[in-house]
């Protein structure tokens, strides 16, 4: 489906699934939620389970210029669309930017692949996207590593999200995945 109008509603933290099986039962356009997938230890084993990324947060994705505003305040447990102080309701700017970006994941932020202190590793995403640099520090709680990158000859250390970088095999240019807790 291509779309034209992306939406954020906000509602009932926990009811996310149904909001988005409900706009799409009803022909609505596509929406999905920000959800992270976590590692959790449970009875001895590692398991992935799915966790809201943004509680309470669904973006819609349509094709149409119907304007469904109604339609979506109505719906069961959405509490309200979201809007700009102009009252304009569709994304723009870095709202739409991110939710192009959970559009392309399918709403589902992946396991990030280890990384360590010293691993080359690439910038996927944002101002610094595509350049290279070295892990220098990790902070495990906050999920944000320091990359030390070369701009014009001289190296600037930067703080950068797990999400957005991901590991570098040296020599081959191919990406091994993304950083991990």
């Amino acid at each position: 489906m291509k779309y034209e109008r992306v939406r954020c509603l906000f509602c009932n933290t926990g009811k996310e699934e149904q909001v988005v099986r409900l706009i799409q039962e009803k022909g609505w356009g596509r929406a999905v939620f920000a959800r992270r997938i976590k590692t959790v230890q449970k009875n001895g084993a590692w398991t992935e389970v799915m966790h809201p990324l943004l509680p309470g947060y669904v973006f819609v994705y349509s094709g149409d210029d119907e304007d469904r505003h109604a339609e979506f305040s109505g719906l069961n447990h959405v509490i309200r669309v979201l809007t700009y102080g102009d009252g304009t309701e569709i994304l723009t700017g870095r709202d739409l930017e991110f939710a192009e970006w959970l559009w392309g994941l399918n709403g589902k932020i992946d396991v990030m692949k280890a990384a360590q202190v010293g691993d080359r590793v690439e910038i996927i995403d944002g101002v610094f996207k595509q350049l290279h640099g070295t892990v220098t520090k990790m902070d495990r709680r906050r999920r944000i590593a320091r990359v030390s990158v070369e701009t014009e000859g001289t190296p600037k250390q930067i703080w950068l999200a797990y999400e957005i970088v991901e590991k570098r095999t040296e020599g081959t240019g191919d990406s091994h995945g993304k950083l991990n807790r």
